[in-house]
């Protein structure tokens, strides 16, 4: 009997070395997928957490750097590789990798050997961080999607702490609107303080010179101009936090839209078939309070 090598741990992080892109932490991941779908192996072991952040969502690693893993059927990588592809095939993901994903490769009758084509691709970013990288294609458009995801759960996050009165303001501290800008701790807010008064630029303005927390930090925090919701002349406008909650909505990557009306207990009928999207969007638009808890911390 041939034995399944697909049930042996991955290799431990190095946890010495600087963290690299996502991209490249999940690269051994999707390899191991990629190759267990073109075997005929039944089970499969991937350093994959429950997590409902993105289907990719790695294990934290231990002090020895070593990821627990969990053993999957079949079935359940190729429904992993499914979510993966349909990322792939829609924004936030790179228009050059989106045109390199046929329709044929999506949806529920897709061939397994397709999914695996796809988990092959490679992109290289032409700015950012990793500019002029060859990385997994899989990899980088999940970390766009996660992106995507987390950003709403912060926003969803200072909705609810303002709807329940209990947000933080720093004096002089603005959003792009010129509002003031809310955050749902007085930590958060004495340093938001500091970062505007202290942190000095270069006079093209960007090249930090000198950061709050250089000289004086204890000082700087404990007389940071701050005040509680409660303090301000009038509760901040509610429905205006919830329509910026939705127009962050708006910005979602399709998959994420789908995922989360799925999550804040969608009917399935509105997630899923031809037109999802519209309709998830849709679904929360009716009632805007569903995206409440929607995006918790993972």
């Amino acid at each position: 009997m041939v034995q399944n090598t697909y049930t042996e741990p991955l290799p431990a992080v190095d946890l010495t070395a600087k963290t690299p892109a996502f991209a490249v932490q999940v690269a051994p991941v999707v390899e191991r997928i990629v190759a267990f779908l073109g075997s005929r192996a039944k089970a499969c072991s991937l350093p994959l957490s429950d997590s409902t952040v993105s289907p990719l969502e790695l294990a934290s690693p231990n002090k020895a750097g070593d990821r627990p893993h969990t053993t999957f059927t079949r079935a359940q990588v190729v429904a992993i590789a499914r979510e993966v592809v349909a990322i792939m095939s829609e924004r936030p993901s790179p228009s050059d990798v989106r045109g390199r994903v046929p329709s044929y490769w999506l949806g529920s009758k897709a061939p397994v050997r397709d999914l695996a084509k796809a988990l092959t691709l490679t992109y290289t970013p032409s700015k950012g961080k990793n500019a002029d990288v060859e990385l997994n294609a899989a990899g980088h458009c999940v970390a766009a999607y996660r992106r995507d995801v987390k950003r709403l759960n912060k926003t969803n996050t200072l909705a609810a702490t303002l709807k329940s009165g209990d947000g933080w303001f720093a004096v002089g501290v603005l959003d792009n609107k010129g509002e003031p800008r809310a955050y749902t701790s007085e930590k958060k807010a004495r340093k938001a303080f500091c970062r505007l008064k202290y942190t000095v630029y270069a006079a093209d303005g960007k090249t930090v010179l000198e950061t709050w927390y250089d000289t004086d930090k204890a000082n700087r925090l404990a007389t940071a101009e701050v005040y509680a919701q409660a303090d301000s002349v009038g509760k901040a406008d509610q429905g205006r936090v919830s329509r910026f909650a939705a127009s962050t909505l708006d910005d979602l990557s399709p998959p994420a839209v789908r995922a989360l009306a799925k999550k804040a207990g969608a009917p399935k009928r509105t997630h899923t078939g031809k037109g999802a999207t519209a309709r998830s969007r849709q679904w929360f638009s009716d009632d805007i309070t569903r995206l409440e808890g929607v995006m918790t911390p993972q």
